[in-house]
């Protein structure tokens, strides 16, 4: 861990951040999806030490890649569980900056409030850019799964904060980010599921051109 990070103080901001976060979803508006044209998704690709954080702006309706932008940095800590906004999320935020249209949604490769101190990467980064974000991620982090109406969820800080479903044999955590309900996450990334990825459009498209980046940087 470098010198100059204190994990405590992290830990600190995190729980003062995730308040903001927990306001913001108490009474989420109801997202009209006949107004939502943008959505971006953010991953990242690693090679010679170096971080590419990739942003792709897509059109909803269609499902269509517009644009992406790419930065890379050297990632300010190594990974640490609960912690990872803090190693990636200032590039994530820097990439979707870059493209210079603010999107209606922003998906993220990791947790929203489903997280140990309810500030998982997704709500992170919502909340800085306040732009309403959900989390889509491969693995649980924390919260008890329970099973509803047919349903499997994530309970976490006495909410509801995630839906579990599979897609081509892949599970994924559909979470609450920031300024979103959870069953209007859930209709957002039903719609970005295709048979072709494994992950919703964003964040796979994200993940692809990240490790393409990535592979071309280390044949040099």
């Amino acid at each position: 861990m470098p010198k100059y990070f204190d994990y405590k103080r992290a830990i600190k901001i995190q729980r003062i951040l995730a308040e903001k976060v927990f306001k913001s979803l108490e009474n989420p508006p109801l997202l009209d999806l006949d107004n939502v044209r943008y959505i971006v998704g953010v991953d990242a690709a690693y090679s010679k030490g170096l971080m590419y954080g990739v942003a792709v702006l897509i059109d909803y309706c269609s499902g269509e890649l517009i644009q992406y932008s790419v930065v890379k940095k050297k990632p300010p800590i190594p990974y640490v569980p609960g912690l990872l906004a803090f190693r990636e999320a200032p590039a994530y935020i820097s990439a979707v900056r870059k493209l210079g249209i603010l999107p209606d949604i922003i998906v993220v490769d990791g947790h929203g409030v489903s997280h140990p101190r309810g500030l998982g990467i997704a709500s992170h980064i919502g909340l800085i850019l306040d732009v309403p974000s959900i989390g889509v991620a491969k693995k649980k982090l924390y919260g008890e799964v329970r099973e509803e109406n047919g349903g499997v969820y994530l309970y976490a800080h006495g909410l509801r904060a995630a839906k579990i479903v599979s897609h081509r044999g892949q599970t994924l955590y559909i979470s609450m980010g920031y300024k979103i309900s959870l069953d209007d996450a859930w209709r957002i990334i039903q719609r970005m599921l295709t048979p072709r990825y494994k992950l919703p459009v964003p964040t796979a498209l994200a993940d692809r051109i990240s490790k393409e980046i990535a592979h071309r940087r280390r044949g040099h």
